[in-house]
């Protein structure tokens, strides 16, 4: 029994990680569908019938079994993403948009969620949970106009078209550009731009109210903290006053209290308040909520 593996489960169990985040993890502890499988059924007959490990180990093997193909779609792209990764490529945002567009091809769903296992249902959940939580912000609002930095498949734009005055996305892979137009056709206030990954040079001064950065600063943040520091100050300029800045991960370094430092850090420079800093408010995915405020 692996010791990685059992220590997801405990976490599983104790309520720290969501069933189909535990499930991603083993697989990438694993490196196989069926040796995951395997080690699920294992720790589940150690345990106690109605313990809560082995529920969470039968949880995690339920998402499995009903997501079988699921299980190795992911192994194959998180595969494609190691061989680029040790390709010599002169820029990481392009590597960037070339790893999201290949993924693309495998699952739309995956390429913007692993922990999805490409399954629309499982999505659909966890964008769900996102508009409630920017529900809760108190963000949203009839006459706000919102960006998306990083907007993949235009899960969001999808979803909030209908809740605010005129949402744009961008994205620096085109492949994602192409699949957010075909989810957002016929909804006249969503607009979709291709963009460099490298500023908001696109906009002028104060045109929105709220920008959002959904599990897309980690891969600014690869490219370099300089250019992290940039998207900061970009989004304080095209934000208009008492505008709202809400990032769902800073980064994937795994260290909550240096992303925290951070996020007031990069605040401060770029004359943001900071109204959440690095909370856990999401159950299905495990996305850390930062919430800044320009100043009215």
């Amino acid at each position: 029994m692996t010791a990685a593996v059992v220590a997801l489960v405990e976490r599983c169990a104790a309520g720290e990680l969501s069933p189909a985040i535990a499930l991603l993890r083993v697989l990438m502890v694993c490196g196989d569908a069926a040796a995951a499988r395997a080690e699920l059924e294992g720790l589940a007959a150690r345990r106690e019938a109605g313990g809560s490990v082995a529920q969470a180990s039968a949880a995690m093997q339920a998402l499995l079994g009903a997501n079988s193909a699921g299980g190795e779609l992911v192994l194959r792209i998180l595969e494609h993403e190691r061989r680029l990764e040790g390709q010599e490529v002169d820029d990481e945002l392009a590597r960037c948009a070339a790893m999201f567009d290949h993924s693309l091809r495998d699952s739309p769903e995956a390429s913007v969620a692993l922990y999805s296992l490409g399954s629309p249902a499982l999505l659909a959940a966890a964008t769900a949970e996102v508009v409630a939580l920017l529900d809760a912000l108190r963000v949203l609002a009839p006459e706000r106009r919102v960006l998306e930095i990083g907007c993949g498949i235009g899960r969001f734009q999808a979803a909030l078209a209908g809740r605010v005055r005129h949402i744009t996305g961008v994205d620096l892979a085109p492949g994602m550009i192409a699949e957010a137009g075909r989810r957002c056709a016929g909804l006249p206030n969503v607009t979709l731009l291709q963009s460099s990954g490298r500023d908001l040079a696109a906009f002028t001064a104060a045109d929105f109210d709220l920008v959002l950065a959904i599990d897309s600063l980690p891969y600014v943040h690869r490219a370099g903290m300089a250019l992290l520091e940039t998207h900061f100050r970009e989004v304080a300029r095209v934000l208009r006053p008492a505008g709202d800045f809400v990032v769902l991960n800073l980064t994937y370094r795994g260290d909550l209290a240096r992303d925290r430092e951070d996020a007031r850090r990069l605040a401060a420079r770029s004359g943001l308040d900071v109204l959440r800093n690095g909370s856990r408010d999401l159950a299905v995915w495990d996305g850390a909520t930062f919430h800044l405020r320009k100043p009215a």
